[in-house]
């Protein structure tokens, strides 16, 4: 009896395991892997692969916050050059891998090779000879070819004193991790936004980065300067709810930099945020973002972007004309002007401001037109000493709204020019009048002359 089922066990012997396919998204340490799928109408499926048979160092890791009585663990020898060593490998490079092992905890060891099949290079055995990871010969079984040359390329390794098995315990691998910087904006300026090379370990969003700094190991949160994403909101619960297009724009920027070597120019730290520019040979982040819908530009943090404002305003605006993603549901600012209210030639009768005109139509109509995208200086108190101001150019050399400066008045009064309408918003209503459109346009000089 038991020789015949010891035959039937012969002639009928254990499946091979499947090969699978994905992309490696992540390296969380020399010998675990996490692995996505292809995108089919937003961010993939994901799961993490655990090499079979061999073990590497742990990476450091921080205490939680709050929990005094728990230090941060630094890295074990020789763990952060593994992990170094696998990134470069296949980040972002589509493997193939065997599960061979599940755990009742849902943890998944297999073998990994670059490639579309096996021919391609075993990752474990690589890390084995290099000396960067060891062999779990407890779990060796002697009649499997695939354990036996890892054990042969481990004692290779320490007989050559590679990596782990070299001399001197490899305390000189260790990193020393800075995870806080007491004054961000000092070492902001310190950098004289000068290119930094960086990994970027952690997307938060599509905008809001965790990189590591080399090579002095500084892990700082970046914001990317001049835009704004779509974010995660945590409520009450803990739960993150995602905004529209969050997590789609969260993976796009994933897909192309995380774990990536980049370079940062750290720009500006208001309010103890830093903001910066991403720089990959593959093009720039922001403006990436911007062009597929994904981002909007903000203000307030555009005037600090050193890479060309006008750029992102470009990517913005291409995104809006093709209606693309957070800008789906857009509607042009002109939409509600007239075609002939678009662009018409008037001659400028009254300078009211730094910003402000009124114009004469052909018709004889009067229109107070708004000059696009520029703010006039704002001037508090009635009259101020120009000795007490830093002028920089002729515009904030005004005491108030009634005293203008004489290149704005010499270049518009009487001149006739072109208008071209970008915008049209209702003014605040008066008592009695219906509220009027207030234009905002771009004006041109024209060789027409309007009667007077």
């Amino acid at each position: 009896m038991a020789s015949s089922a010891a035959a039937s066990a012969q002639s009928n012997p254990a499946p091979a395991p499947q090969l699978q396919r994905g992309i490696v998204k992540m390296v969380l340490s020399g010998c675990a892997v996490i692995v996505r799928g292809q995108p089919r109408g937003g961010p993939p499926p994901e799961r993490q692969i655990n090499l079979s048979n061999i073990r590497t160092g742990a990476l450091a890791r921080r205490a939680a916050q709050g929990q005094t009585e728990i230090k941060d663990t630094p890295d074990e020898p020789w763990a952060f050059q593994a992990r170094e060593y696998l990134r470069k490998k296949v980040i972002g490079k589509e493997i193939c891998f065997t599960v061979e092992n599940k755990t009742p905890q849902g943890r998944e060891y297999g073998v990994v090779y670059l490639g579309k099949d096996t021919s391609g290079e075993n990752i474990a055995e690589s890390l084995v000879a290099e000396g960067l990871a060891t062999v779990r010969r407890e779990g060796i079984r002697g009649n499997n070819p695939e354990q036996a040359r890892l054990c042969d390329l481990e004692d290779q390794a320490k007989s050559a004193k590679k990596g782990l098995w070299s001399e001197g315990g490899g305390s000189h691998t260790i990193r020393d991790l800075k995870y806080t910087i007491e004054n961000p904006r000092n070492f902001v300026d310190s950098l004289h936004q000068k290119p930094v090379n960086a990994i970027i370990e952690h997307v938060r969003d599509g905008c809001m980065v965790r990189a590591l700094l080399l090579p002095d190991h500084y892990l700082v949160t970046v914001m990317l300067s001049g835009v704004k994403c779509p974010t995660f909101k945590r409520e009450t619960d803990g739960v993150e709810t995602p905004e529209p297009f969050a997590a789609e724009a969260r993976f796009f920027t994933e897909s192309r930099l995380l774990q990536r070597d980049v370079q940062i120019v750290l720009e500006s730290c208001p309010n103890q945020v830093i903001l910066g520019t991403i720089l990959h040979p593959n093009g720039n982040i922001t403006e990436l973002l911007l062009k597929e819908g994904f981002a909007r530009c903000v203000d307030w943090s555009m005037a600090v972007y050193t890479q060309g404002a006008e750029k992102l305003r470009a990517a913005e605006r291409s995104a809006k004309e093709r209606k693309v993603r957070i800008w789906k549901d857009y509607v042009a600012p002109t939409a509600n002007l007239d075609l002939k209210d678009r662009q018409f030639v008037a001659k400028v009768m009254q300078v009211v401001n730094a910003d402000a005109i009124v114009v004469k139509l052909n018709s004889g109509e009067y229109k107070t037109i708004h000059l696009s995208s520029i703010r006039p200086p704002r001037l508090e108190g009635e009259c101020l000493q120009s000795a007490d101001l830093k002028l920089s150019s002729p515009a904030q050399s005004f005491k108030s709204s009634d005293n203008l400066p004489s290149c704005i008045f010499h270049w518009l009064i009487s001149k006739c020019g072109v208008f071209t309408a970008h915008r049209g918003e209702p003014e605040r209503p008066q008592p009695t009048t219906p509220p009027p459109l207030h234009k905002c346009c771009t004006a041109a000089k024209s060789p027409i002359d309007l009667p007077p």
